[in-house]
Formats: C-alpha cells, structure tokens, sequence
C-alpha cells in the first residue's frame, strides 16, 4: 500500500511536470486553447485515477497522450452532429502585395498542419513540434514503429506540398525569373 503511494506520488509529479507539453500537443491538434485545455485536464484526471493500469512507467508520457487522444475523439464524435455552418470562419486575409512576417509564417504553416489528415497531422505534431521519439509516438498512438515512420514521411511531403501551394496562391512568383535547377 506504501509502495503504490510513493508510486502514484512520483507518477503524479512527473505528469504534472509534462503539462505544458500535453497542453501544446492538444492545441496542435485541435487549434483551440480551451478545448486544448479541457483535453489536458481530462486526459490528467482519467490519468491520475487510472496509475494502477500504467503497467510500465516509462510509458507514462505516451499513456497520458493515448489517453488524451482517446478524450479528442470522445469529444469529436460528440461534436459531429452538433457543427453549425456559423462555426466557421472563412480565412482571406492574404494578399499578394502583403510580405509574409513571422507571425504569417506560422499561421501558415499550423493552418496546413491542421488542413492535414488526423493520422498525419498527430504523427507530426508528436515528432517535429512536441519532439516525442518515434518509440513514444508509437506507444501513444498504439501503431508499430514503422507505420509512425511511414506516416511522418508521409505528413512532411503533405506539408511540404501544402506550404507549396499556399506560397504560390497568395504569392505568385513571376515565372520569366525563375528557373528550376535540377
């Protein structure tokens, strides 16, 4: 009884050491800072009252972030039958005089993220923005190694063909002063 304590204890702080990392793995994926929120704390609760199914604590990072998963889907099934066509927000506000900041450049490229299929966009997400290892990847999103593998190489020629195709709508290049090189 002592020894599941400390335990539980010593999980508790580790996960509440990664909350900010969770946090920014949900807003990655859901683009919503208090649906990214509610995702973390109830991932967190559903967590600290489940230590005892946690068979290996080395996997707590990736445990916490199936769970979590499993909390968006909850949420999206929830969500599907109630969107409303005033959801949404029709996005125009590039121009082709306009010079791309910073600031553009990431919403550009967390707006092409987001355009991604979920099984893309959560492999690279987890890899590229949170920096989990493949072995963690895997483990939270309960696939083999070489599927997160194959799914992340898929995900960046995605991106990197969507980032493409943004630059080139919103800031055609005159092509009399380009030439490929091969």
């Amino acid at each position: 009884m002592f020894k599941n304590r400390l335990r539980n204890k010593k999980l508790s702080q580790q996960l509440c050491a990664n909350r900010e990392r969770f946090y920014k793995l949900a807003y990655a994926w859901t683009r919503d800072a208090m649906l990214a929120d509610d995702l973390v704390q109830e991932a967190m609760q559903k967590a600290f009252v489940s230590f005892n199914s946690l068979k290996d604590e080395t996997k707590l990072k990736a445990w916490t972030c199936r769970i979590m998963l499993n909390c968006y889907h909850d949420w999206l099934r929830r969500k599907k039958d109630t969107m409303d066509i005033d959801d949404f927000e029709l996005v125009a506000d590039s121009s082709p005089d306009r010079y791309m900041t910073a600031q553009d450049s990431s919403q550009m490229i967390r707006h092409c993220i987001a355009s991604l299929n979920e099984k893309y966009r959560n492999v690279i997400t987890m890899i590229d923005i949170m920096e989990f290892s493949y072995q963690e990847a895997s483990d939270a999103l309960d696939i083999p190694i070489g599927t997160v593998m194959s799914r992340l190489c898929r995900a960046r020629n995605q991106l990197r063909d969507l980032v493409e195709k943004y630059d080139n709508q919103f800031f055609p290049a005159n092509p009399q002063y380009i030439r490929r090189v091969k």
